[in-house]
């Protein structure tokens, strides 16, 4: 081979010797600033992992590290937003060195629960056989766990610190919240929709919502409420559609018209007359848009015998007239019943009497007046076409069924 042959072939291994050092620099992942490089030939062999490689806000971490000696132990959190937070040593655990050997952490009487946001999180484990003065532990006072808000310069600190036998290695996990997607649309739209009781907005409206048993309810006015309940997993994406009834009024309004040819407005009442009755009493009403105003007889019983005698006391004297105020409160199909009112009726004081004992024979005159009594009651009722029937707890009629018609 001549020379320029051999330099020839010279270069090109040079070329080759340099396109292969590159290619194994460019295989050589990235690490986040912040974290230590497992060393080629590292003075102490570790191993590290989680017990999990996803978790969700609020759960628990547990990591476990191995030793093949004993060493000072340094594990630090690099997090999602660019921050270290130093987990060992911390308040709880002081004193950093460990035997040889597998550990857990977190140990007794202290957790690392994870937060928010979502991303992914490192670990890194730094194990010396000499210890690292980079912090201070009277920090522990103010704070459970140092937090470092310039990752590279800590890096670059801890490896400053580094001599004789160590080793680094680190792992990484994510938090993630786990969630579904859910989109509502009703026909009529803008009705107000919530989930799980929470309000989140107008039709067509979208929202986020954690996996599982979900209640979705869309109500407008007008309109009957509608309630769908469903089950959603973790990334799926539901799409809800809901039709809403229109809701028959519970009882007309008043409806003001117009007269054919100008003039004032005119009213045009829808009004219903009800006829109630009790176990001895009976009721005439008339109702106008939900008001009702009517009156009750409730007969008195017998007057006692005069002519024979008797104990004595206070004695109806005749029939108890109620006029009373009643309000219809209507929801869904049927609705509540609310009275009140005032009645009236004749009252009489005997004294104790024995009239064939007295001779001659004296005629027993009682002492009459007008009691009158605060009245009320509480009751529910359904609605039908033109008709509604309810049921009714009087104070003094007792239990009384009722029907209103409209006319």
């Amino acid at each position: 081979m001549t020379q320029l042959g051999r330099a020839s072939v010279a270069v090109l291994l040079g070329i080759l010797l340099a396109a292969g050092g590159l290619a194994a620099e460019e295989a050589k992942p990235v690490l986040p600033a912040g974290l230590i490089p497992t060393p080629d030939k590292p003075g102490i062999v570790l191993s590290l992992k989680t017990d999990k490689g996803v978790y969700a806000p609020g759960e628990a971490l547990r990591l476990t590290f191995t030793l093949p000696r004993p060493a000072y132990v340094y594990v630090y959190n690099l997090t999602s937003a660019g921050r270290v937070q130093l987990i060992v040593p911390n308040r709880f655990l002081q004193d950093s060195f460990f035997p040889a050997g597998t550990h857990t952490l977190p140990t007794r009487g202290w957790v690392l629960r994870l937060t928010e946001p979502e991303g992914v999180e490192y670990l890194q484990l730094v194990a010396s056989e000499t210890p690292l003065s980079f912090y201070e532990a009277k920090g522990f006072e103010k704070d459970a766990f140092l937090v470092f808000t310039q990752p590279a310069a800590f890096a670059g600190t801890i490896q400053g610190l580094l001599g004789g036998n160590w080793g680094a290695v680190w792992t990484a996990y994510r938090v993630y919240k786990p969630k579904a997607y859910v989109s509502v649309t009703t026909v009529p739209p803008g009705a107000a929709v919530s989930v799980d009781g929470q309000a989140v907005g107008l039709s067509p409206v979208s929202t986020v919502v954690s996996p599982g048993r979900i209640r979705v309810q869309a109500s407008r006015a007008g309109y009957e409420t509608r309630s769908v309940q469903l089950t959603v997993t973790d990334g799926e994406e539901v799409h809800l559609s809901l039709t809403l009834s229109p809701s028959r009024p519970a009882w007309p309004p008043l409806r003001p018209t117009l007269p054919p040819s100008g003039g004032a407005p005119q009213i045009d009442v829808d009004a219903s007359v009800g006829v109630a009755v009790g176990a001895d009493s009976i009721a005439l009403d008339l109702w106008v848009a939900g008001l009702g105003f009517g009156a009750s007889v409730r007969p008195a019983p017998p007057r006692p015998d005069l002519t024979q005698p008797g104990p004595g006391g206070e004695y109806p004297w005749g029939p108890e007239v109620e006029a009373y105020l009643a309000l219809w409160v209507p929801f869904g199909r049927g609705g509540a019943l609310l009275l009140g009112g005032l009645s009236a009726q004749d009252m009489a004081w005997i004294p104790a009497w024995s009239p064939a004992a007295v001779r001659p024979q004296v005629v027993v005159e009682p002492e009459v007046w007008s009691q009158y009594r605060v009245t009320f009651g509480v009751g529910i009722g359904i609605v039908g076409d033109g008709w509604r029937g309810h049921v009714l707890w009087h104070n003094r009629r007792g239990p009384v069924l009722g029907f209103v018609l409209s006319i």
